[in-house]
């Protein structure tokens, strides 16, 4: 029990100072200082600076999965209220994970690592939301594909999307743009009822 609640001081000590001071700025020193943890009790969980902030990162993107979760399930909003709020989250993710954690420091494979959990967790969630829409008859796929298909496809396509936009280094006007085009591209696959 008392390993479990050391892991998780360190983790939350990270997890502050990394959105305090950003990734360069915050050593395991910093860590240690901070959390009162041993450096041996350090050792004991994680094997670096890079091994801590990766565990930080897994567990904020397993908080927004489940927020996005809460978001794609709920059927008392409609389809296209579900996808308003969806882009309401990805906005507040971007500024979190991308300016205050300093994701873009760590490793390439680690990101990409990460980014492929975050879609793996995502994906459940956004199957339910198209299931609910057409039972709901809210939506209706363009497609003659099911919904673990097209759920398949609009995450990559939205992906692309993504990557074309050059976050981490996103404007506001960006984000708009970015809104608009994921519209523009859920509407060539699915016709929403607002």
């Amino acid at each position: 029990m008392k390993n479990n609640k050391t892991k998780e001081l360190l983790l939350t000590t990270a997890t502050d100072l990394f959105m305090e001071q950003g990734y360069d700025a915050t050593g395991i020193r910093d860590i240690l200082g901070a959390s009162g943890v041993s450096t041996g009790s350090f050792y004991h969980f994680f094997d670096s600076k890079e091994a801590i902030f990766e565990a930080v990162v897994e567990r904020y993107m397993q908080g927004y999965s489940e927020r996005i979760g809460a978001i794609f399930v709920n059927d008392e909003l409609s389809f296209a209220k579900r996808v308003d709020l969806f882009f309401e989250e990805f906005q507040r993710t971007v500024g979190d994970y991308y300016n205050k954690l300093q994701a873009t420091n760590i490793h390439a494979a680690m990101r990409l690592i990460l980014h492929e959990k975050t879609i793996e967790l995502i994906y459940p969630y956004i199957v339910k939301m198209l299931d609910s829409g057409l039972e709901k008859k809210q939506i209706k796929y363009k497609l003659a594909i099911g919904s673990r298909e097209l759920a398949a496809v609009l995450l990559k396509g939205i992906e692309g999307l993504i990557a074309v936009t050059g976050l981490p280094d996103v404007s506001e006007e960006r984000l708009v743009m970015l809104k608009k085009r994921i519209w523009e591209y859920t509407n060539l696959l699915i016709d929403i009822k607002y």
